[in-house]
């Protein structure tokens, strides 16, 4: 009977034993839950503020490129407003006159900035351009519009106390580039080449009328004029368009047949002191004939002169061809 109690006994010990152990763990589960549900709470305020915070930076970003844009835009009307206060062309010996001025200017400060950029350089390309002076927005922008293949010189008061930038186009090509800024401007190298003693064959082709002509800076070695009769524009009646356009176009090619002739005999003459070719006029009537001395330098430049064969309009053609065009800017 005694050993009956006691195994119920244990029995019922086990029991309530397992009773709070269930009680334990229902009671760890339940707080389990609450904390569970605690953290679903602030997960779901956490990703609805990072959802929120999420719109906030977009709707920043968007301003941010909105203003940027307006910016940019706003600087770019600024450039269009930048022009150059005069552009004149002058002869060289006018150019070397200015270029002495230029050359006279002194400063206390090392404040004179000149620019020496070839054919298709940028003020970017030249060697240790991050250390120049700063040229300004407006500036830059100036010089950008400034087409030359012969390259630009740019002379620049950094302080902007004195003078306006001035920026020459030379004649010839330049054979030097680079940037310095000191107490006087650096005239010296463009000097330099329009003072050069050079041999040039300069053509100034039109349909019917070419000018052929070897010279140096003094004045013309040896030209010609080479004239044929090119129909100059159909009329009613007469010869249809299409047979006027035929007829035309095969007066042109008799006259460029010509030009490439005689531009031969004079290059056969001249060739081992030509230094470059410069055609001017409508140089698609010549290009073809320019193809055959690919051995050349060859340069088109717009020669605003008239051809004729007095001896003043002759030299004007070379005093255009050596002049220099200069730019003011504000």
């Amino acid at each position: 009977m005694f050993g009956r109690s006691s195994k119920k006994r244990e029995l019922e010990e086990r029991i309530e034993e397992l009773k709070r152990r269930i009680e334990t763990l229902e009671s760890e589960r339940e707080a389990l839950k609450r904390e569970l549900a605690k953290e679903r709470e602030r997960g779901r305020k956490a990703k609805s503020e990072l959802q929120e915070v999420e719109v906030l930076l977009k709707n920043a970003e968007k301003r941010v490129l909105t203003l940027e844009n307006e910016l940019k835009r706003l600087k770019e009307k600024q450039s269009e407003h930048a022009s150059f206060k005069d552009v004149v062309t002058l002869r060289d010996t006018t150019s070397l006159e200015l270029l002495s001025k230029i050359g006279s200017v002194r400063s206390k400060r090392r404040d004179l900035l000149t620019i020496y950029l070839g054919s298709g350089e940028r003020v970017a390309d030249l060697e240790r351009s991050g250390e120049m002076p700063v040229l300004g927005e407006d500036l830059e922008h100036l010089l950008s519009r400034i087409e030359s293949d012969t390259g630009i010189v740019v002379f620049h008061d950094v302080g902007r106390i004195f003078m306006n930038t001035l920026v020459a186009v030379p004649p010839f090509p330049l054979d030097t580039s680079g940037w310095r800024v000191d107490t006087t401007f650096d005239t010296d190298p463009l000097e330099r080449l329009i003072l050069k003693d050079r041999t040039i064959c300069i053509l100034l082709s039109h349909a019917g009328e070419t000018f052929i002509g070897v010279s140096n800076r003094d004045g013309f070695l040896e030209d010609t004029i080479v004239r044929s009769s090119v129909k100059e524009k159909h009329t009613k009646g007469g010869w249809s368009q299409k047979r006027f356009s035929r007829l035309r176009e095969e007066d042109i090619r008799n006259h460029i047949s010509k030009v490439a002739e005689t531009l031969a005999e004079i290059i056969e003459r001249w060739r081992d002191s030509t230094e470059i070719i410069i055609a001017g006029g409508e140089y698609n009537l010549i290009r073809d004939v320019l193809e055959a001395y690919h051995d050349l330098p060859q340069l088109v430049r717009g020669i605003d002169a008239r051809i004729g064969k007095d001896k003043g309009t002759i030299d004007e053609i070379r005093a255009k061809v050596w002049s220099l065009r200069w730019y003011v800017l504000g």
